[in-house]
């Protein structure tokens, strides 16, 4: 894990947000975790991408690990989540990446993908599929059991009760952000 860089890159709206990067080149690979993640559940993959030849980058969100913040939690949208991917890919003068989504960031790669498709080479989501911007989302979620951890953490103050703040500095509101576009 020495071989890591972490560095911190600057929004639009002056949030710092913490990158590790590893490797170099222009085959570039963005990796956006899922909840209740830091950049740090991909590290296995961002040496095996360095090694192969590719840079691999991986953020964490705003108001998790050690970026900042937002300023008003409960307004923090999945396209303010897309803009802070295009600020870390423009920071470092990456004109384009292939993206590698799983779980909650799914959502964030879809937002990205609809709203800078020059931006994107490609796209992998895992555990949970592409899906647009709408009331559609939360009629997915609905329709999943109610033991999937999604379901569960709708549920306003569960993620604070259950311990997962440690990766987070902001509360959580999965159910919010499912909502909003």
């Amino acid at each position: 894990m020495d071989l890591i860089e972490h560095k911190f890159v600057e929004t639009n709206g002056g949030l710092k947000l913490h990158v590790a990067q590893i490797g170099t080149g222009d085959k570039v690979v963005l990796l956006l975790h899922g909840f209740p993640e830091i950049w740090y559940s991909w590290r296995h993959q961002m040496l095996a991408l360095a090694g192969a030849g590719y840079r691999a980058i991986a953020p964490d969100y705003r108001g998790y690990g050690l970026s900042d913040p937002p300023p008003k939690p409960d307004e923090a949208t999945f396209i303010d989540f897309a803009a802070d991917v295009a600020a870390v890919l423009d920071s470092l003068q990456i004109p384009k990446a292939a993206v590698v989504a799983k779980d909650f960031g799914v959502y964030v790669a879809s937002r990205f993908a609809l709203l800078y498709p020059e931006r994107l080479q490609g796209m992998v989501t895992l555990g949970i599929p592409f899906t647009p911007p709408g009331p559609g989302a939360s009629a997915i979620l609905a329709l999943l059991h109610e033991g999937f951890y999604a379901r569960r953490w709708m549920e306003p103050g569960r993620a604070e009760k259950s311990g997962f703040q440690t990766a987070l500095k902001v509360p959580y509101r999965y159910s919010k952000l499912t909502k909003l576009n």
